[in-house]
């Protein structure tokens, strides 16, 4: 997942070093992204705005919170992604740094509500680190809002002398799906109005 230096996807388009909720760096199996016209997943129609284009999303998914800039991240610790059936993505742009990523997960069994204890646990064990490069902090800031489970997750990151960045990250679970919206220069209200939109269509 490219795009901004980051966890943890976390996570928008981009996994790169950093910590995006850091999108890279997972030891899960790869999955097929699968189709970025999934009936399920959100068209470019259905977010609000003018402008929004769609984007390339990686052939293999990771985990949009594989924080591997985080000393003590291991990807053995969280094992839902070991689990994940299926996933697919979709991607969109509307320029000036206004980035979006939607990414549906389907679970085995139960795996899918340990999926939302591994994300909860990796932000307590990661809530912030230094990897010599990139400061990076992620806090949950909601929990509840849509769903069966949910939770949404400011990340921080700051690059020397470069201008902080800021993005979120809603976490839903329906049933054995879990849904991942991640806003990159969107508004937390922006991202939470987009999930719910999201959650709707599973």
């Amino acid at each position: 997942m490219a795009s901004r230096t980051l966890v943890i996807a976390v996570l928008v388009l981009a996994a790169t070093a950093g910590c995006q909720p850091r999108t890279t760096g997972t030891a899960a199996p790869a999955v097929s992204a699968g189709s970025t016209h999934a009936a399920d997943l959100l068209t470019r129609g259905d977010i609000p705005g003018a402008g929004w284009r769609p984007v390339g999303v990686p052939a293999e998914l990771g985990w949009s919170f594989a924080v591997s800039g985080c000393p003590v991240y291991a990807a053995a610790d969280y094992p839902a992604q070991r689990h994940r059936a299926s996933a697919r993505a979709a991607a969109f742009s509307q320029g000036h740094g206004r980035e979006l990523r939607l990414i549906l997960e389907g679970y085995a069994d139960s795996w899918a509500d340990q999926a939302m204890t591994d994300v909860r646990e990796v932000i307590a064990a990661c809530p912030r680190y230094d990897d010599g490069e990139v400061l990076a902090s992620h806090t949950i800031e909601a929990e509840g809002f849509a769903g069966d489970d949910s939770l949404m997750v400011r990340s921080d990151h700051v690059k020397g002398a470069e201008p902080a960045k800021e993005w979120w990250t809603a976490v839903v679970r329906r049933g054995s799906t879990v849904a991942t919206v991640t806003g990159t220069q969107l508004t937390e209200s922006e991202v939470r109005r987009i999930a719910l939109a999201q959650v709707d269509r599973l």
